[in-house]
């Protein structure tokens, strides 16, 4: 693990933090990362987030999680570790686990044509009449559209209502003109028909399969694919990205959910991102390259795999945004450090440039650089 397994127990006996213990409660004395703290609270104060929130993991520990600026502007409610925040894309992560879970359990194949979980009116086969496999959805190289044709988007909830037969319908929309399994081309329609694979074959909706698989046995309390009324007390307004901020709804995606619907925090999240730096059989399947998409960057199941040249180092990352939320989550294996950040704010145009600013303050400090 380099240099860090030295760095880390002196960091947390200078913040007065055991290796054993949690902490949400960080002040700008006591933090281990007080360019995080700083750039955070510049994302607020200058360039106008509503609120943003930060969990970091290393050692197998939560190190740092912490809220800045509000989850309610109007009614001046604090951002905090366990304000809820709607995923987005981060979702696909979620999904691309629970499928190497049901995997490694035998539950179905990733070789396994899609058809063989779908109703025999339903089939999905390529130019050459090769059947789609559940590999090819997972890895966004089914040539299946971004979003499905017959969905009809309509703000401020586009997606609500669209059901398991409309999905089914714009499966039987799609023509693919080319061989599948080849180009990669980004597909929420995939994720949320991946979440339709996996409740036909177990019988259990993607909500239970996750809560029964992830979030009950991590103890990720607020954590759910539907907007739960315990989520709902802590919930995060979101607000869209104009001048000025104008509040709006969290999503319901229906059957496409498993693209994008999750609601958590970066308390629950803290906690997933130290499962998924574990070593085991689901988290090998998940995090090994499939499809190569350029030089540096390849996707796994849910998740992209980048050849960082800037830090040395294998990241395994997905970003996600929504009409008022984005996050970006990120995992370095090698370092066994992982960093989740939140936002209230917008689709995420402004979000990508201070995260990955952030990410890196942390890095620095983790792998043994220096903090300015």
């Amino acid at each position: 693990m380099k240099y860090f397994y030295l760095l880390l127990p002196a960091l947390l006996a200078q913040a007065g933090l055991s290796c054993q213990g949690q902490t949400n409660d960080f002040t700008p004395s006591d933090s281990l990362f007080p360019k995080v703290d700083r750039k955070a609270r510049e994302a607020v104060t200058e360039t106008g987030f509503p609120g943003i929130a930060i969990g970091i993991v290393a050692g197998g520990e939560t190190v740092y999680a912490e809220g800045f600026g509000f989850a309610d502007l109007e009614k001046k409610i604090p951002a905090d570790a366990e304000t809820v925040y709607q995923l987005g894309s981060v979702t696909k992560t979620v999904t691309g686990h629970l499928l190497a879970r049901l995997v490694v359990e035998g539950q179905l194949s990733l070789d396994d044509p899609v058809d063989k979980y779908l109703p025999e009116r339903v089939s999905l086969k390529d130019a050459a009449d090769r059947p789609v496999t559940v590999l090819q959805v997972a890895t966004h190289s089914a040539e299946l559209p971004r979003y499905p044709a017959n969905l009809q988007r309509v703000d401020p909830d586009p997606i609500r209502g669209f059901s398991k037969e409309e999905l089914y319908a714009g499966l039987g929309m799609v023509e693919i003109d080319t061989l599948a399994g080849h180009r990669y081309a980004y597909s929420n329609f995939g994720y949320g028909f991946l979440g339709t694979l996996m409740e036909n074959t177990s019988g259990k909706s993607l909500n239970r399969l996750m809560h029964r698989y992830l979030f009950d046995s991590l103890e990720m309390d607020h954590s759910s694919l539907i907007l739960t009324e315990k989520a709902a007390e802590r919930l995060a307004v979101p607000y869209l990205e104009v001048d000025p901020l104008t509040s709006t709804e969290p999503w319901d995606m229906g059957a496409l959910s498993g693209a994008g619907n999750l609601f958590s925090s970066v308390a629950d999240l803290t906690k997933l991102m130290r499962h998924l730096l574990r070593s085991s059989p689901a988290n090998r399947l998940q995090q090994q390259p499939y499809l190569k998409i350029n030089d540096h960057w390849s996707y796994g199941l849910g998740c992209f795999l980048i050849d960082s040249e800037s830090k040395n180092t294998e990241i395994v990352y997905h970003g996600g945004d929504i009409d008022g939320y984005a996050s970006y989550l990120a995992l370095y294996p090698e370092f066994d450090f992982g960093i989740v950040i939140l936002t209230n704010y917008g689709e995420g145009r402004l979000f990508g440039p201070v995260a990955e600013e952030i990410a890196s303050a942390a890095f620095e400090v983790l792998s043994g650089g220096e903090e300015d």
